[in-house]
Order: structure tokens, then C-alpha cells, then sequence
């Protein structure tokens, strides 16, 4: 019986350790340059939070993430006195070009008991725009297909201006191999899932939806459609032609009989010729 149980306890444990394995291949790293490190208290737990913003040098983009003071303390950004348990920022954190795994991120919005937080955040980011919910993500991710696969497949369908049709087609072809019935955005049917992965845009990866850094859609910059021609209130026009019916002639616009002023300037400035002797 007790050999019975250990050899129970070795299968689970080398279950875990698989299932560890492949969740943390799943985990795009969020990368970048720090910019700033801050230490907050969390407001609801009342615990010790660190706040990192990072300058993504290769998008050129900045992106504030949240994690735990112990993900910190191990990316060498806060160290914590051992006797008092006061933590501060290390002195070289700002400059420092770190990876953070997006499955220790603190999330901003509350995800429901049980739900799992990467496949919480996919739903969150893609439900809306395809209408592919947590229960489908999960039961695929059940099969054995990993986040980045799923979120790959999402991105491609969202590019595709596809729906949920499109998502499931794209991972049944992952799980066959069978690409046939898959048309990428430049009109190639793909070979293999690297083809699907090269047709994807810069930045559209499992990290960028964990770390909030992903945009749903793009607001459009208004451009003026037209531009006024008609002149301020109170603003003068000079229109050549149009008398003031005073006889006065003191308006630049006017000479007083309606002539046209530019036709009598004509003739003022018209240079005389003498008559040959």
C-alpha cells in the first residue's frame, strides 16, 4: 500500500511539473526598459503592490504593469530590509531592462472565483469583438492547445475581421494540420502554423493582452472636411465695384461712382508717351 501511494504521488507530482512546463511556454514575457518603479498599498487587500512603468524600445511605446513585492524583490527592482521589513527601489532599478512573466501581473479588473486569469483576460479583451467567450477558450486550452496558440488564433480571426467561426477553423487546422481551409490577409493559404504566426502584426501576442498593453480598436483622428470661406463677423471685404452711393469715394472699396477702382488705378499708372519731335 505504501509503495502504492508513492508511486501515486511521483505520477501527480510529474503531472504538475508538465503542466507547469507548458503554462510557462504559454506566457509571452512582457519586456522593456524601466522607467519608473513606485511601491503602492493595494487598496482592497491593503498589501504592498509595485507599479513599473516600461518604455517598449521597439514599439516605442510605454506600459504600466502591476505586480506583487516579491515578483519585485525577484526582478531586482525593490529590495526589502530583512530586520525592519521596510522595502524600498533598489538604486539601478530605473534603466534596467527586465522580463516579466504576464501570469504574476495583478490584474485591474476582478475575475471571477475559478476562472483562470489568462484565459479570463483573452475572453475579456476578444469576447466583444468575436464573440468567442471564457467556456470556449478554456475548453480548448482542456485539449491541450496552449494560451499563445489561442491567442494567436484569436488575433489572426480578429484580423481576418472574422468571428468565432473563423477561431474555431483556425485551431481545428492547428489540431489536423489540415490548412486548406484557411485564407490569410494576403490572400496565401498557409502550410503550417509558422505561416499563421508570421502573418500576425507586431505586438499582437498573449503578452500585449495580458499587460492591458493591446488596443481593441483604433480611435480615428478627425480631419476638418472643409474649410470656411466666409469671412469673420465684422471683418471688412474689399469688393472692387461696389460704390458707397455718397459720391465721398473715401473707401478703399469704392471710388464713389461705381467705377472700378482697379481699372482707374490702371490708368494712373499707365506711363505717358511723349510724342516724337
Amino acid at each position: 500500500m505504501k509503495k502504492l501511494f508513492t508511486i501515486m504521488f511521483i505520477v501527480l507530482a510529474l503531472l504538475a511539473m508538465t503542466a507547469g512546463t507548458a503554462f510557462a511556454q504559454d506566457a509571452t514575457p512582457i519586456m522593456g526598459t524601466v522607467q519608473t518603479v513606485v511601491i503602492e498599498t493595494d487598496a482592497t487587500t491593503g498589501e504592498s503592490i509595485v507599479v513599473i512603468t516600461m518604455l517598449d524600445e521597439t514599439a516605442g511605446t510605454s506600459q504600466t504593469v502591476k505586480v506583487s513585492l516579491e515578483a519585485a524583490v525577484t526582478l531586482g527592482l525593490v529590495s526589502t530590509d530583512p530586520t525592519t521589513g521596510e522595502s524600498i527601489v533598489t538604486e539601478d532599478a530605473v534603466g534596467q531592462t527586465v522580463e516579466i512573466d504576464p501570469t504574476t501581473v495583478i490584474l485591474e479588473e476582478n475575475t471571477e472565483e475559478n476562472q483562470h486569469p489568462v484565459g479570463f483576460e483573452l475572453s475579456n479583451f476578444f469576447g466583444d469583438l468575436l464573440g468567442v467567450d471564457y467556456e470556449t477558450i478554456m475548453t480548448y486550452h482542456d485539449e491541450g492547445i496552449g494560451f499563445g496558440v489561442i491567442a494567436q488564433a484569436l488575433w489572426l480571426s480578429k484580423n481576418l475581421d472574422g468571428g468565432s467561426a473563423t477561431f474555431d477553423a483556425l485551431l481545428e487546422a492547428k489540431q489536423s494540420g489540415d490548412y486548406s481551409a484557411i485564407t490569410l490577409p494576403d490572400g496565401s493559404t498557409p502550410d503550417n502554423w509558422g505561416d499563421v504566426v508570421r502573418a500576425h502584426k507586431k505586438g499582437e501576442n498573449l503578452g500585449s493582452v495580458m499587460s492591458h498593453k493591446a488596443k481593441s480598436e483604433v480611435e480615428p483622428t478627425e480631419v476638418p472636411t472643409e474649410i470656411p470661406t466666409e469671412a469673420p463677423t465684422g471683418a471688412t471685404t474689399n469688393m472692387p465695384g461696389n460704390g458707397n452711393g455718397n459720391g465721398n469715394g473715401n473707401s478703399a472699396s469704392s471710388n464713389g461712382n461705381g467705377n472700378d477702382p482697379s481699372r482707374t488705378r490702371s490708368k494712373i499708372m499707365e506711363p505717358r508717351i511723349s510724342p516724337s519731335v
